[in-house]
């Protein structure tokens, strides 16, 4: 906090509006942008990677981030858009989201590889974005869109299930560990059996 006052009381500080600072973000947002544009406009081939993210307040996003390699041989990985979906997505839904998306950055021709987790709306939606980038010149009917589940998505489910398989086991051990911390006499008893093991 008295960094902050001290911050105020400062002669250089210039105090902006709300509106100002909503302006300034959006004029940075636009130059990043039409940088970015810059830089997607000379690339022939790039991978996307959508993902569903849900907010605190329960509002779901389709995060779009792409993947390149630039002129110099770098990869690049840049966030596209969060586009906010109905909470009860179903592969169209998240399909013109995407597709909607990647006709903004002008990038529809370029998709060569998408990575999704392995929801079932999402199978859907890399059919139907199969269908619809087969009929752009840079990819050819006999050309396929590459389609990755994300290993990390598939990983999570695995350790859940593997957890729910012993979750009574886990249960007691927890119940027990509370049953020792709560009692003092529980725990000098727990601390002695310790000390004679």
């Amino acid at each position: 906090m008295s960094c902050l006052l001290h911050l105020t009381e400062s002669p250089h500080y210039v105090r902006i509006s709300r509106v100002t600072a909503k302006a300034d973000c959006w004029t940075s947002y636009e130059v990043q942008k039409k940088r970015l544009n810059g830089l997607l406009k000379i690339v022939d081939r790039i991978s996307i990677t959508a993902d569903i993210w849900k907010s605190g307040q329960k509002i779901q996003y389709v995060v779009l981030t792409t993947h390149f390699v630039d002129s110099d041989w770098n990869l690049q990985k840049r966030l596209l858009n969060f586009v906010d979906v109905p909470p009860l997505h179903s592969g169209v839904f998240v399909y013109d989201a995407l597709y909607k998306c990647l006709q903004d950055w002008g990038i529809e021709g370029k998709v060569y590889s998408i990575s999704v987790d392995n929801a079932s709306y999402n199978y859907a939606v890399v059919r139907m974005l199969k269908y619809i980038l087969s009929f752009h010149k840079r990819l050819p009917l006999n050309e396929k869109l590459f389609h990755v589940c994300c290993c990390a998505h598939i990983l999570n489910l695995l350790v859940h299930n593997g957890l729910s398989e012993i979750e009574d086991v886990s249960d007691n051990v927890r119940e027990s560990v509370k049953q020792i911390t709560t009692s003092t006499i529980r725990l000098t008893m727990f601390n002695y059996i310790v000390k004679q093991l």
